[in-house]
C-alpha cells in the first residue's frame, strides 16, 4: 500500500504525560516572558530578545497538538 494515499488513523486520546508537559511547556513560557519582562534597562538587548524568542518557542510547544490538527486540516484536505 502506497504510504503517500494511506488514510490517517483518527487521533488518540492525550495521555496524562502529554498533558502535563503541554503544561510544563506552557507554565516555561509565561516564566520566561515574565523574566524578559523584568530584565533591567542595563542588561544587553540581546538576553531580553533571546528570552522572548525562547518564551514563543516554549509556547508553540505547549499548543503543539492544537497546531497539528490545524496543519493536518490545512494542508490534507482529502483525508478528512
Amino acid at each position: 500500500m502506497n504510504p503517500i494515499r494511506m488514510k490517517y488513523k483518527p487521533h488518540r486520546p492525550r495521555s496524562l504525560g502529554e498533558m502535563i508537559s503541554s503544561a510544563a511547556f506552557l507554565g516555561m513560557a509565561g516564566w520566561l516572558f515574565l523574566e524578559a519582562q523584568s530584565l533591567p534597562e542595563t542588561t544587553p538587548a540581546w538576553r531580553g530578545i533571546g528570552l522572548y524568542i525562547c518564551a514563543f518557542f516554549c509556547a508553540l510547544g505547549a499548543f503543539r497538538f492544537a497546531i497539528s490538527a490545524l496543519w493536518e486540516r490545512l494542508f490534507r484536505p482529502g483525508d478528512q
